[in-house]
């Protein structure tokens, strides 16, 4: 009687752990289908100086971020990998504004979503526009980084549209890259300053000094960054009017060594295609 007590005991419980056991290999397998996908998504990001494989990279995010909406890091890799292909790799500006688009629009919803924004909104009283930018300026270090491609998408969008757009939101942008300055200024070979940079070049009224300044300060901190010279070239110097620093400049990025900084590689190789580009139009941009 005490044997078969024993084996009902154990039939039960083995009933009872394959009762659970859907639940938790659907679990299981969603957490390492995630893994995969961003594992995917790296190794394609790594090798993004092919075109199929900054795409590769982009596409596995995306699924990614679908099933994993909450993590910070595959988001911020995901907005930059819109940037990159938006930036470099497409060359018709419908199609580079729509990778903008979508790389600022998934980074923004991330961020209002997320505690620390929502602990910062609901922590003053006014207008949306007040709440939100406590909202962001509560964004923790962990954030950052997804503000940061939001910023860079964002920006990048607005820079060829009608200057009104740019001016609506230019308190808003404004606020997170002084944010990002504030607590981590070396970000992306302090990109914030980059931005500025380019954003300031393009908003009436502003000195142009605080564009050369911004572009200035990110050159000091990392010369072998090749982004820096041919922004300041298309914004600030065909701004100003400054022929020979536009030409120094982008001469600078053709004779570069792109290796310089490994981990730019990709990007400064682009660089140098936009360059010379760019030194194709000098004629045109300064007429």
């Amino acid at each position: 009687m005490k044997s078969f007590q024993y084996r009902l005991l154990i039939l039960l419980l083995f009933l009872g752990c394959t009762a659970k056991s859907p639940l938790s290999n659907r679990y299981v397998s969603k957490k390492k289908n995630i893994q995969h996908l961003v594992e995917l998504g790296k190794s394609h990001w790594e090798r993004r100086v092919d075109f199929n494989d900054a795409k590769l990279s982009n596409h596995f995010l995306s699924k990614a971020i679908e099933l994993d909406p909450e993590n910070s890091e595959i988001m911020a890799l995901f907005s930059r990998s819109c940037y990159f292909i938006g930036r470099f790799i497409e060359n018709d500006s419908q199609s580079s504004d729509s990778l903008f688009i979508k790389g600022y629009i998934k980074s923004w919803d991330h961020i209002i979503l997320s505690k620390d924004f929502q602990n910062g909104f609901e922590s003053v009283s006014g207008d949306s526009i007040a709440k939100t930018i406590a909202g962001l300026e509560n964004l923790s270090e962990k954030l950052l980084p997804v503000a940061y491609w939001w910023a860079e998408n964002y920006t990048s969008y607005l820079l060829t549209k009608p200057v009104l757009q740019r001016i609506e939101n230019r308190e808003i942008i404004e606020t997170v890259i002084h944010h990002i300055l504030s607590v981590n200024p070396e970000y992306n070979y302090h990109g914030a300053n980059r931005i500025f940079g380019s954003f300031y070049a393009k908003i009436p009224g502003v000195n142009l000094d605080q564009s050369k300044n911004n572009f200035d300060k990110s050159i000091s901190i990392e010369p072998n960054f090749m982004t820096s010279y041919t922004l300041r070239a298309q914004y600030f110097c065909t701004k100003a009017g400054n022929e020979d620093l536009f030409i120094k400049d982008l001469q600078l990025v053709l004779n570069a060594d792109p290796t310089k900084l490994p981990e730019a590689s990709p990007e400064n190789l682009f660089e140098q295609e936009k360059a010379k580009y760019l030194l194709s139009r000098k004629e045109s941009l300064f007429e």
